[in-house]
């Protein structure tokens, strides 16, 4: 009797461990801070949206941002984290990236994607290197990531889906929408969207919420120049 009581007790202060060490994380994202270029062309992508009834994220006050590596913090380590990307952005100097096309996914999300570069992938992969020792040891796993099993098997490594081979850099323009107002504007506007070339000048640290959008920015570092 003793012995079922003490594992009943063993098993419920794991549960409440287990939830009170999910309570205290919070879900930081690391990206690129783009010249004004970049909010230039998505301030004129949000204003096509608008003429088919659509608000982009940016014109709900949203950020736009490029992730280098997003995932889930404990609470105490926002210190820590601001003092490795401080570390990272003093050794790197501002470099061209291309907005190369604008993509709907399958659930009706408007991505604006950004061509992959050497120079680019290997500052994703420095970011993740540095910032992954610091991450929550078991940050929410997003719904979507069950479809895709090497960014659930990324996931499970790093704390987040879309790392080393499986990055894919890109603006979130708009969240999950109507399909036929999104179809609507890709003949109108997206499919006729013209590559542009912006230069990023530094990495930001943001709190974000459960979709990955940027609440507050809370530490921005910009390159040596």
């Amino acid at each position: 009797m003793f012995k079922g009581m003490f594992f009943s007790i063993a098993l419920l202060c794991c549960v409440v461990l287990q939830s009170s060490m999910a309570a205290g994380s919070v879900s930081y994202d690391i990206f690129l801070v783009p010249d004004k270029a970049a909010h230039h062309t998505v301030n004129k992508i949000s204003e096509e949206l608008q003429q088919v009834g659509l608000e982009s994220l940016f014109k709900q006050g949203y950020l736009p941002h490029i992730t280098l590596y997003l995932t889930g913090y404990p609470a105490t380590t926002l210190d820590s984290l601001k003092k490795q990307v401080k570390r990272l952005a003093s050794r790197w100097s501002p470099f061209a990236v291309k907005f190369d096309r604008l993509q709907p996914t399958k659930n009706n999300w408007l991505m604006l994607q950004v061509k992959n570069s050497r120079k680019l992938q290997r500052l994703a992969d420095e970011v993740t290197l540095a910032a992954e020792p610091l991450r929550a040891a078991n940050p929410k796993l997003p719904n979507w990531v069950l479809k895709y099993p090497n960014k659930l098997e990324a996931f499970k490594r790093y704390g987040s889906p879309n790392v080393f081979s499986n990055f894919q850099p890109h603006i979130t323009i708009l969240a999950k929408s109507n399909q036929s107002q999104l179809t609507n504007f890709m003949s109108r506007f997206g499919e006729h969207f013209k590559p542009a070339q912006v230069k990023v000048l530094g990495i930001g640290i943001a709190r974000v919420n459960n979709n990955g959008q940027v609440i507050k920015e809370l530490a921005i570092y910009y390159f040596k120049k």
